[in-house]
């Protein structure tokens, strides 16, 4: 298949005015070249000068596409870029994020290099504004290399935005509208099932905004109800099931992947749901839990000795 870009990269966008030239300027100012890159922003109902600063932008350079669409979240915008790719390969930054200036090229020649073998490559990412740590899942990034999920279970990989997909793949898929929070990991990980290894790129840096206000989508997850309601239901069973359709198990993996998501909620003082909610969310955490092994759950370095405890007397009720 011929493709007109070596590289889509699509941003979903709303109300980012602030931070989305940085974002776009990172785009631009790869080393790959911007002329080998077909940038395509996704207006999601903002309603600061996000689209002003689209059009000047869409304006200025032939390889950018602007779209807009009402309100509908970062999955249904992103869903809607995927229509329009001309890439190889395809990105989804977020608006307020950042590439170092290498770090696409860093990642197409990876997956030039290995294109059979694996369907995407990922950053590691890099904290900026409010702290400047490395994200807590970079362990794996000590090498350049690929990550085989059978043999090192335990390399968890939960993000769209710092990784670099095969756009054949992709085109052919949707991120799921259902889910406000970890639309990512389900995405990412149906697709990691298929061949059951990834590329990693210790060179590639993908700079993630903490911001100092604190309110981004994932900093905020404690405070939105979708995280408790919807999370359990469109991604911790849909992975089980996916894993069991293609391997007759939940696979040690996956397994890795639920404790990640269960470790943050065992502890949870649940302020924003009511009785019923908070009954119904603590169902699901004992039902998923017995999808996970003990020794999965006594190995796994992420947790503590009471994480531990916890989950494995939840999962004898």
């Amino acid at each position: 298949m011929e493709y007109k870009y070596k590289i889509s990269i699509i941003i979903p966008i709303y109300n980012s005015g602030s931070y989305l030239e940085d974002s776009i300027n990172s785009v631009i100012n790869q080393t790959i070249g911007f002329q080998n890159i077909q940038l395509i922003l996704v207006n999601d109902g903002s309603k600061d000068n996000s689209e002003e600063i689209c059009l000047k932008y869409k304006n200025i350079y032939d390889n950018i596409i602007y779209l807009k669409q009402e309100n509908q979240g970062v999955s249904s915008a992103r869903n809607k870029g995927l229509k329009y790719i001309q890439g190889k390969y395809v990105n989804f930054i977020d608006s307020d994020d950042k590439w170092d200036k290498d770090a696409l090229l860093y990642m197409y020649n990876f997956m030039e290099e290995n294109y059979q073998e694996i369907d995407f490559v990922s950053a590691r990412i890099k904290n900026f504004e409010g702290n400047e740590d490395y994200h807590y899942l970079d362990y794996k990034f000590e090498e350049t290399r690929i990550v085989n999920i059978e043999k090192e279970p335990e390399m968890l990989i939960l993000h769209v935005a710092s990784s670099l997909f095969k756009s054949e793949i992709v085109k052919s898929m949707k991120f799921d509208t259902r889910l406000r929070i970890g639309e990512d990991c389900l995405f990412i990980n149906s697709i990691l099932l298929n061949k059951l290894k990834y590329g990693v790129s210790r060179e590639a840096i993908y700079n993630y905004r903490k911001r100092i206000a604190d309110n981004s989508t994932i900093q905020s997850k404690f405070e939105n109800k979708s995280w408790y309601c919807d999370t359990p239901n469109y991604l911790w069973k849909k992975l089980i099931d996916e894993s069991n359709k293609k391997y007759n198990k939940t696979i040690k993996y996956i397994q890795y992947v639920l404790l990640y998501e269960l470790k943050w909620r065992i502890k949870c003082e649940y302020r924003i749901l009511n009785c019923l909610e908070i009954r119904t969310h603590i169902e699901k955490i004992i039902e998923t839990v017995k999808y996970i092994d003990d020794d999965i759950i006594d190995t796994y370095k992420l947790l503590d000795s009471s994480e531990k405890d916890i989950l494995k007397k939840l999962k004898k009720l």
